[in-house]
C-alpha cells in the first residue's frame, strides 16, 4: 500500500500532476492515488489471473525501480559535491555497495526475462503505458481531470 502514498508525495512535489495529491478533506484518504492504484491492480489481475505470473512481472518491474532508485546516489553525490568536496550523501564502501546492489537486481531482472519472456513483456508494456500517461500526455489527461 505504499504505492498510493508515493504517488501522493510525487503529486504534492510536482513530479506527477497535482491531482495525485488530492485527499478527501473529511477522512484524509488519498482518493485519486488510491483509485489509480486500484484500477492498475484490477487490470493486472484481469490479464495475469495467476499468482505466479503476477509475482513474476511485479518483481521484474521492481528490479527497474530498485536499480534506478539506487542509482540516484551517484546523481545526488555529484550534485552536492560543491558542499564539502565529496557530497552530502555518503555511505561506506562507495561506489562498491551501490554497484553490487544494482548488479544483484539486474541479475534478477535478466533472469526473469530469460525464464519468462511473457512476464518481462507484460511488465515492460505496463511500464511504457504508465510512462506515456505520466510524461507524454499529462496536460491532455491529468490536467483536464484536475480542473473538473
Amino acid at each position: 500500500m505504499s504505492n498510493p502514498r508515493v504517488m501522493y508525495a510525487m503529486g504534492d512535489d510536482g513530479s506527477l500532476p497535482k491531482i495525485f495529491a488530492r485527499k478527501n478533506t473529511k477522512t484524509n484518504v488519498l482518493t485519486f492515488s488510491l483509485t489509480i492504484f486500484a484500477i492498475l491492480c484490477i487490470i493486472i489481475l484481469y490479464f495475469s489471473q495467476q499468482f505466479e505470473k503476477i509475482l513474476t512481472f511485479s518483481i521484474f518491474l521492481d528490479c527497474f525501480g530498485m536499480v534506478l532508485s539506487s542509482a540516484t546516489i551517484f546523481w545526488f553525490r555529484k550534485k552536492t559535491t560543491n558542499l564539502d568536496g565529496t557530497g552530502i550523501y555518503k555511505m561506506k564502501w562507495f561506489p562498491l555497495m551501490p554497484l553490487v546492489f544494482m548488479a544483484a537486481y539486474l541479475f534478477v531482472g535478466i533472469s526473469i526475462a530469460i525464464a519468462d519472456p511473457a512476464a518481462a513483456v507484460t511488465g515492460m508494456s505496463l511500464l511504457v503505458v504508465l510512462l506515456f500517461f505520466i510524461f507524454i500526455s499529462p496536460k491532455k489527461i491529468f490536467l483536464t481531470c484536475y480542473k473538473n
